[in-house]
């Protein structure tokens, strides 16, 4: 008797899971047979960031057409694009639009809604003051609103969210001279330094574009590696320096001489020199490096 009931038991899980099998074919078959959509692209969210220096920039947000029966249309799609209410971005403000995109079939169905930033009046605090501390960027939430061109076409409901981030100008920005002197414990040079040549290497100077990536920020190359290490150099309010070393650098880079608690690194606004003082320890020691970036502007 107990063997019969484990035969029925067998019997009926073989049909349960039959079922299960059948449903979830037929809502398969169901999905494939879903409308086809057009949406932004990714996860919508897109980042504009632009120099606020009264320009006006270009910039486009990617959209296509998606879903199992994309390959079935024919001829081009018309899509037209709106703000939401709860867009903090103003237009004709922080920004224009196009509002009408052609979705060629001739280009699979792949366009771009141009979008326009207008910088002027649009400069945000910089780094370091009260405002900066509350600012925040103007965000575009932006929505399909229609499309037309093809029956079974419609839109995703998804939106794209578009942060515009207007960079304050960048007093610290452009060509430099750097003078480096570098000392390694291991491979020779004296120290403390002279121009004759008795750091590592000899004095090691280069022309250096320092690029702005905020108010404050500068990116460029690091150290005598520059052909193939970045480095990051903020110029704080009180003309103090945060320095900041790409993660691809094995050794942890610090501010400061070891040996010479005097070479504090620093911004002079009167000559716009930028002193660094750095190092970093490996094997025989600690490999301290001067570097002097003198402003060819």
């Amino acid at each position: 008797m107990k063997t019969l009931k484990y035969i029925l038991f067998f019997v009926l899980s073989l049909s349960l899971l039959n079922s299960c099998l059948v449903e979830d074919t037929t809502d398969l078959d169901l999905n494939g047979q879903g409308p086809s959509l057009v949406t932004f692209d990714g996860t919508g969210l897109v980042n504009l960031t632009v120099l606020a220096n009264g320009s006006e920039y270009d910039r486009t947000i990617k959209v296509l057409l998606v879903g199992p029966t994309k390959f079935d249309i024919t001829g081009d799609l018309t899509v037209t694009v709106e703000a939401t209410n709860e867009s903090t971005a103003i237009e004709g403000v922080h920004y224009t639009l196009e509002k009408t995109v052609v979705l060629k079939e001739s280009n699979n169905y792949l366009g771009y809604v141009n979008i326009k930033l207008l910088t002027e009046g649009n400069t945000p605090p910089m780094e370091g003051t009260p405002e900066y501390e509350t600012y925040k960027a103007p965000v575009l939430y932006l929505k399909v609103a229609s499309v037309t061109g093809a029956e079974g076409v419609v839109n995703s409901g998804k939106l794209a969210t578009v942060n515009l981030n207007f960079t304050p100008p960048n007093p610290y920005a452009g060509s430099y001279t750097s003078k480096v002197w570098y000392w390694h414990p291991s491979a020779g040079g004296n120290y403390p330094p002279s121009d004759s040549g008795e750091p590592y290497g000899g004095v090691r100077e280069e022309v250096k574009e320092l690029t702005a990536i905020t108010g404050r920020k500068c990116q460029f190359g690091f150290a005598v590696w520059a052909d193939t290490d970045l480095c990051w150099v903020t110029v704080n309010p009180d003309n103090s320096l945060t320095y900041e070393v790409d993660v691809t650098w094995s050794y942890d880079v610090k501010m400061g001489d070891p040996t010479n608690a005097s070479k504090v690194s620093h911004y002079d606004p009167e000559t716009g020199v930028i002193y660094l003082y750095y190092y970093y320890s490996g094997s025989g020691g600690d490999r301290i490096f001067w570097e002097i970036l003198t402003p060819n502007f």
